[in-house]
């Protein structure tokens, strides 16, 4: 058998070869520029909106800490695979538990929300983040992975680019939805309120109610989980925002048990990728520091080049793992869309500088007659 029987037969062997493609030296600086972007807009949103003591560890409980503060190497990798998604999706879950705390007697509603709005911006902020950075990224790793050698990154941002409002509509029109069945549920709530009719108008809508929660879940677990693979769509098959919603949601609906098996096959060859990273770098920081720290003969030689090394290096490590989130995501929404709807995993939309001009339709119609000379005129001539 084969090696292009074997991808035939088993696609899912195509997911090794997102390594390869993550490793790209482009993908991994994109992907190093939105590590760093990450940080600067966390460092923004708390200045924007400062929180006190309080409020910090409150947040905290709900949510990872996105910059590595002490620069030690996360030794479950898919801490920095899984850190584009995790950056949208923790503070989305921040803001649907925000509640009041233990040791809030006074002023519950004003820490609620300042926390719920402290989230709220951080999601935004992620959200627009990789909207513009995940598309480029996808690009490039559909480019790799089409065998496209000729292509570069310019070509991969001068694509995105027009396309970022695509990637963030794609999200936004099931948020948009879950929203307003929120909303519905606080007007409820109010009427609740009523006396006398308030609760027993809620209890003959409870049946509403639960298919009204039902529906809201889905929503946003079909966008947490279908999330990438909208990004993937726009930026492989050039749709619109409603276009990449439905093709993510196909695949989510059509093949779940398909979507599930890529998913954690891709996060096995993503973890066991950043632990090779992790595995070169800690000997690379030694190969660094000892030979340094022996010569310098002070134990402040290796002090004074841990932090800047672990630094630079978890930099590198989020990097990879950035670029490798996107590249396994893009592989797994070409194997659902051959799955799917039967489109070969080569076929990618043309870059816009490479399509062809296409020229103006020739009018067709009566041909034009000399307004100079009227009817009566020509009646006249005859």
């Amino acid at each position: 058998m084969t090696r292009d029987t074997l991808k035939v037969r088993f696609p899912v062997i195509r997911l090794f070869e997102a390594p390869a493609i993550a490793l790209s030296p482009a993908s991994v600086l994109i992907g190093m520029i939105a590590s760093v972007l990450l940080g600067l807009l966390g460092w923004i949103v708390d200045d924007i909106l400062p929180l006190d003591e309080s409020m910090t560890e409150a947040i905290a409980a709900n949510r990872r800490v996105y910059i590595d503060t002490d620069l030690r190497f996360d030794r479950w990798a898919n801490a920095k695979l899984l850190r584009p998604w995790a950056s949208v999706v923790d503070p989305a879950i921040s803001i649907l538990t925000a509640s009041p705390q233990k040791y809030e007697p006074l002023n519950t509603t004003r820490a609620v929300a300042t926390r719920g709005f402290h989230s709220l911006i951080q999601f935004g902020f992620a959200l627009g983040l990789w909207s513009c950075c995940g598309t480029i990224l996808c690009r490039r790793s559909a480019q790799l992975f089409n065998g496209d050698d000729e292509s570069t990154v310019w070509r991969s941002i001068s694509y995105s680019i027009p396309r970022v409002r695509n990637s963030l509509g794609a999200p936004a029109i099931p948020l948009v939805a879950a929203g307003m069945i929120g909303v519905a549920f606080i007007i409820t709530g109010f009427v609740g309120r009523m006396p006398g009719l308030g609760q027993t108008g809620l209890m003959l809508a409870s049946p509403v109610l639960v298919a009204a929660g039902l529906a809201m879940t889905f929503l946003l677990l079909a966008t947490a989980f279908g999330w990438p693979l909208m990004i993937a769509a726009i930026a492989t098959d050039d749709c619109d925002s409603f276009g990449g919603l439905s093709r993510a949601y196909s695949g989510l609906t059509g093949r779940p048990w398909h979507m599930a098996g890529f998913t954690v096959t891709g996060l096995m060859i993503g973890g066991m990728l950043m632990l090779v990273v992790d595995f070169v770098v800690g000997i690379t920081t030694a190969n660094i520091i000892v030979p340094i720290a022996f010569s310098a003969g002070e134990k402040h030689a290796f002090a004074s080049l841990q932090e800047p090394l672990a630094g630079l290096f978890s930099l590198l490590a989020n990097g990879i793992g950035i670029s490798s989130f996107w590249s396994i995501s893009t592989v797994i929404y070409l194997l659902l869309r051959w799955e799917v709807d039967g489109v070969p995993l080569e076929r990618l939309a043309m870059d816009d500088e490479l399509r062809p001009v296409r020229e103006p339709f020739p009018v067709v119609g009566i041909p034009a007659t000399d307004v100079t000379n009227s009817p009566d005129d020509m009646t006249k001539a005859g």
